[in-house]
């Protein structure tokens, strides 16, 4: 089989398994062994054929994000770009997608997965792992003590 044959088998295979962007597309191949302009070439065919769009990718990853492990927008376009979607489109992306959750939903969506684990914890706690777990999940700590607040109650000098 020829070089690029293999390459374009190998890009199929990965993009059966997820979506991905032309970026990270193009370091897998890479890494396989695959030459530069082979692995070019195979980009080209896949853009061609719809199934690499880093426009479509960054939407579809964001949304997903955004709905199964809920975190800060910035923190999505952070990860975009870890995946090699270009900055602008990573911050639109991040942006874009489901307009009606604010930072504040998002941080009560994150908690809400979490809470029954805390629930037969002291109150305070609760409260600092609640605090905590959002704070790692890269909220801002105002809103991460607000949402925590709202969860299990406000600080007390015996939490702080």
């Amino acid at each position: 089989m020829r070089e690029e044959e293999r390459a374009w088998s190998y890009a199929l295979r990965l993009l059966s398994l997820r979506p991905r962007a032309r970026e990270e597309l193009r370091q897998r191949l890479l890494r396989r062994g695959f030459s530069r302009e082979v692995v070019e070439r195979v980009l080209r065919r896949a853009e061609e054929a719809a199934l690499v769009d880093d426009r479509a990718f960054a939407l579809l990853y964001a949304e997903d994000r955004l709905l199964s492990r809920p975190c800060p927008r910035r923190r999505i376009a952070g990860e975009l770009r870890a995946r090699g979607v270009e900055g602008a489109l990573a911050e639109e992306a991040a942006q874009a997608v489901l307009p009606e959750l604010s930072e504040e939903e998002l941080a009560r969506r994150a908690l809400a997965s979490r809470r029954r684990l805390w629930e037969g914890l002291p109150p305070p706690v609760a409260l600092r792992r609640a605090y905590a777990f959002l704070l790692r999940r890269g909220f801002p700590p105002e809103l991460a003590r607000r949402a925590a607040e709202e969860a299990f109650g406000p600080w007390t000098s015996a939490s702080e």
